[in-house]
């Protein structure tokens, strides 16, 4: 495979993307109002803070995109109203990114549409926008766009070309002196081979010093047809490898098996709303996701690569929920609601690992599991939020729910209310009044 060019810098990890007037409540936040917002249906906004400045992405009433600015410092918005509107499509999040020079880089509205992307035509200033393309291939059925950058500050952007179940993943990466964005490799990063598209997490550093990277692939837009979930890593985010070492040419194709994690066939549960990966007290690849049972009911398991010495080395799986009933319905199309949510597998004080989960009908919990066999030694149950998260009551509008966004820095967390999914779908009128947006910045202690 060849490459678009060299980046030894691409060792350096990955990573996504104050002091205001005192207005503090009894849980400790500073209360910061942003706007009022669209809450016909559950759809991403975005909140970026950077050493200066804060910046919000949000769509307001009337469905326009809108980016604002704050000083840290000053309550004071300035808002600038882009030429995009959103419908009703639950895919079509916001996505920001400020480069080195400080330019604001905006991406959203997207479902398998033409590639939607702005940049401000002054370093942290949102007075004008600037709609471009960005390498002008493969821009034309456009989905989940990412920025990424590495710890020198280089940015870089992953998205979706084509549709689900027939789709391929690029990466470009931003080149500031000439203001452009190229291909970082000369071919697709994944290849569904027009039979599937792969639902990928981003490249991750594990202890090991290895990125990792975990997906499956889907052959419709029906959520149930994910399947086979899969894993490779690399030192350098260019030359890529199977656990086992063996090296993977790019793009990753549908029909290669060796990343194989665990052959899950299609209608089994298999879900890219719901999987992880994490490490254990060794340093060994554990991915914690969701399947169906015999049964058909829900299930959380884990997958653990375990080898000693010059043994080949396998896939030790284990269940570690045990739900009496409750299957998450996955034979839909569209945006479904999300009935489990579940963490990485982390170590504990103990040496045991621990795998936390929040289920719409059987609350929130953790499973402490056996390091050796990952057989679930206990479960603990949760009845609120863990502190530090805890944000301050409201009471919701009828049939609403609150969506929140942490910042890149961990010290804010906006939320507002909105309707939830509709499967993409139209709702009758009258829409809902617009939500307040709401940000909370945490009290350092």
């Amino acid at each position: 495979m060849k490459r678009a060019f060299i980046l030894p810098i691409l060792l350096l990890f990955f990573v996504r993307f104050g002091f205001c007037q005192k207005r503090p409540n009894a849980e400790g936040f500073e209360i910061i109002p942003v706007a009022k917002v669209w809450s016909g249906h559950s759809v991403g906004f975005d909140l970026l803070t950077t050493d200066k400045f804060q910046y919000v992405g949000y769509y307001d009433e009337g469905q326009n995109m809108v980016i604002a600015q704050r000083p840290l410092g000053s309550r004071q918005w300035k808002k600038t109203v882009l030429p995009t509107k959103v419908g009703w499509d639950s895919h079509n999040y916001i996505e920001m990114a400020v480069d080195r020079d400080g330019y604001l880089h905006v991406s959203g509205n997207m479902h398998a549409v033409p590639l939607i992307y702005f940049r401000s035509e002054q370093p942290e200033n949102i007075d004008q926008f600037i709609k471009l393309p960005m390498t002008g291939k493969r821009e034309e059925r456009v989905t989940y766009p990412i920025f990424l950058k590495n710890k020198s500050g280089d940015l870089y952007f992953q998205y979706r070309d084509g549709g689900s179940g027939n789709g391929t993943t690029l990466y470009n990466r931003y080149d500031p002196a000439s203001k452009t964005w190229q291909p970082l490799f000369d071919t697709p990063f994944f290849d569904g081979e027009e039979e599937a598209s792969a639902y990928m997490s981003l490249p991750t550093l594990g202890p090991d010093d290895y990125f990792y990277i975990v997906w499956m692939w889907r052959q419709t837009p029906t959520a149930n047809t994910c399947h086979n979930i899969s894993l490779v890593r690399s030192r350098d985010l260019l030359s890529w490898e199977t656990v086992q070492g063996q090296p993977i040419e790019l793009p990753i194709q549908w029909r290669n098996r060796s990343p194989i994690v665990v052959p899950i066939g299609p209608w089994n549960g298999l879900t890219n709303m719901a999987y992880n990966v994490g490490w254990d007290q060794d340093k060994k690849p554990c991915i914690v996701y969701h399947q169906y049972d015999p049964q058909g009911i829900s299930q959380i398991f884990v997958a653990r690569w375990e080898k000693d010495g010059e043994q080949a080395g396998n896939w030790h799986t284990q269940q570690i929920s045990h739900w009496p009933d409750f299957t998450w319905a996955l034979d839909e199309r569209g945006s479904i609601k999300k009935s489990i949510h579940i963490s990485n597998a982390k170590p504990t004080a103990d040496g045991r690992l621990a795998v936390s989960y929040d289920h719409e009908k059987f609350g929130k919990g953790t499973w402490l599991l056996n390091h050796e066999t990952l057989q679930t030694e206990k479960e603990v149950k949760e009845d609120t939020q863990p502190v530090g998260a805890r944000l301050p009551q409201i009471v919701l509008n009828k049939d609403m729910e609150a969506r929140t966004k942490t910042d890149n820095t961990g010290q804010y967390i906006m939320r507002w209310q909105t309707l939830p999914v509709n499967q993409d779908r139209p709702r009758p009128d009258p829409v809902p009044a617009p939500t307040d947006l709401v940000i909370y910045e945490i009290e350092k202690k």
